[in-house]
């Protein structure tokens, strides 16, 4: 073998012993995705979309981590387990369920982070077998869904507990050493704008409009959407100041079937049961499907492009439906599927949108969510309905 051979081989063995090594000494990498308030109406659509059950997704997360009340963990982990056993995680891909307090000055949400960023994997831990603790280059996405939504008599402490919970989030986030972890805020169009309130550019709302009118303390509404505004103002302030990638998305009113027709008590249901079986009068609202929310928070967070970071995305119909529309499409579904009393439904002929009437754009949002976030379509509030209604049918059953 002449030198030029030799000096040749040599080189070869060095790159291969370098290529190993490097491979072996480089952390694995890996995705989290934390979602507060998991148990929810909401939240549970989320973690079914994390999952890939509803669309196929590229590139998912390793673990997804469903934060809950204390009281509410073992439910929710036999829910998850019961839907493991019917349909399998994706390989690789763990849930783990641990408590949540939001009061708690952000505590419970560092323990999750904690485990999130260590690795602690344990056999306890839905889809995992096995216990591992491995040195990981993590990503992770905080899904913040938890708020208090409930009409109590101390409305203005629910609405400061409010603003302190997201404040917290944001907080413990930024003790974090590493920047890889993103915070996806649900906030909502009670933070865009209050109860006849004018839009800034006097025709309809957008991205730019803040509630500017609903005050703290002076009815239970009102508190809840000044909450909403303050809770979002307030994490936008932390998130730049802290330099947290953040992501706002403000839905208007949810409506839509449970994930996988279990039974809720979500005040969404409530109200349709209410009309479809004639106990109060429909009402026209701006609304939008539980699925096309849950979908978008999943496309801000997952494998998002940078050009979302930063955004405030209102999702939502533009117009409303009239009562009187919405009534006689339960009428037909009523009929169709034996739910409800189709002869006692009734619908509100007195409301007329306030500031911005029945039927015409009060918000203009579709075609800038669809740009930012891969194309998303928001489904009709009458395939909404329809789907609701069956969802209450079976859990009648």
């Amino acid at each position: 073998m002449n030198s030029t051979s030799i000096i040749y081989f040599t080189c070869l063995i060095c790159l291969l012993f370098f290529d190993t090594t490097t491979a072996l000494a480089s952390p694995a990498s890996r995705k989290v995705s934390i979602v507060t308030g998991a148990n929810g109406y909401l939240g549970r659509e989320i973690v079914h979309n994390l999952l890939g059950y509803r669309i196929p997704i590229d590139n998912g997360d390793d673990k997804i981590i469903c934060l809950v009340r204390q009281r509410r963990v073992e439910e929710e982990k036999r829910y998850w387990n019961s839907i493991a056993q019917k349909n399998p995680l994706p390989r690789g891909c763990e849930v783990k369920v641990m408590a949540y307090d939001m009061l708690d000055g952000g505590e419970t949400l560092l323990d999750a982070l904690d485990h999130a960023f260590k690795d602690c994997s344990s056999s306890a831990d839905i889809g995992n077998d096995a216990e591992t603790d491995t040195d990981v280059d993590t990503e992770c996405c905080v899904y913040h869904l938890a708020s208090v939504f409930s009409p109590v008599d101390d409305h203005r402490q629910m609405a400061l507990d409010n603003v302190k919970g997201a404040e917290d989030v944001i907080k413990a986030v930024a003790k974090l050493p590493s920047r890889k972890t993103k915070v996806v805020f649900t906030s909502s169009m009670a933070a865009v704008r209050g109860s006849g309130q004018t839009p800034r550019n006097g025709k309809w709302y957008t991205h730019e409009d803040w509630n500017t009118v609903s005050e703290l303390g002076a009815n239970w509404g009102a508190s809840y959407q000044w909450s909403k505004a303050e809770s979002e103002k307030r994490s936008w302030e932390l998130a730049n100041k802290h330099s947290i990638p953040f992501v706002a998305l403000c839905p208007a009113f949810i409506f839509g079937p449970p994930a996988d027709g279990t039974q809720s008590n979500s005040y969404s249901l409530t109200i349709v049961r209410s009309w479809i079986q004639g106990d109060s009068s429909v009402q026209s609202r701006l609304c939008v499907d539980v699925r096309d929310v849950a979908r978008a928070h999943v496309l801000a967070g997952n494998n998002a492009p940078p050009s979302i970071l930063g955004q405030r995305i209102i999702l939502s119909r533009e117009a409303r439906i009239p009562s009187q529309d919405l009534a006689e499409e339960l009428k037909r579904i009523a009929k169709e599927t034996g739910v409800g009393d189709p002869y006692g439904i009734s619908y509100d002929a007195d409301f007329d949108g306030g500031a911005i009437k029945i039927g015409e754009r009060e918000v203009e949002c579709v075609e800038r969510a669809n740009e930012l976030l891969g194309g998303l379509e928001f489904r009709s509030p009458k395939e909404t309905l329809a789907d609701m209604a069956i969802a209450l049918l079976e859990m009648e059953k």
